[in-house]
């Protein structure tokens, strides 16, 4: 086995544990916004603020260690590959809007679930909040992309 497949089954299994992450950040957040009950909307919110923090951040930050580190083996420039540059825009676009945007959002309908926990009925912020459906555009939003980036990696189209 060469360092070029050690690198690429520690991509693939990066790529997996963010995948998975965004799953089970999904699951529980869609749960969440449809139940009615307070108290089962904070457990399925802490259940997607869990699966944020376990699983889909740090899988993130591995696929962009690891793809750094296989890019860099097999000789690819940063700079002029231009499927390369393409799939860099797009994961720095996951790593540093996406996912902080997800993890805020998860944090504050947590928070806003506890207070309305404790007065027994839901909040108006809570309300808003659940209203906005932030957390599930920008989950979609990642689950869009990662096709996208494993077609500019697989394919290099450019």
């Amino acid at each position: 086995m060469t360092g070029t497949d050690i690198l690429r089954w520690l991509h693939f299994l990066s790529l997996f544990v963010m995948t998975a992450g965004l799953g089970a950040l999904m699951v529980p957040l869609w749960r969440g916004w449809r139940e009615e009950d307070v108290e089962r909307q904070l457990a399925a919110f802490e259940d997607a603020t869990t699966a944020h923090k376990a699983l889909l951040l740090p899988g993130t930050l591995a696929v962009g260690a690891t793809g750094v580190f296989l890019a860099a083996h097999v000789g690819d420039n940063f700079f002029t590959t231009g499927w390369l540059v393409a799939l860099e825009l797009i994961y720095l676009v996951v790593l540093f809007v996406c996912i902080p945007i997800l993890g805020h959002t998860l944090n504050r309908v947590q928070v806003e679930a506890l207070k309305s926990r404790k007065k027994k009925q839901p909040t108006p912020e809570l309300r808003e909040l659940l209203d906005d459906n932030v957390p599930i555009v920008f989950s979609l939003l990642i689950l869009f992309l990662i096709p996208i980036m494993a077609y500019l990696a697989e394919f290099k189209p450019f």
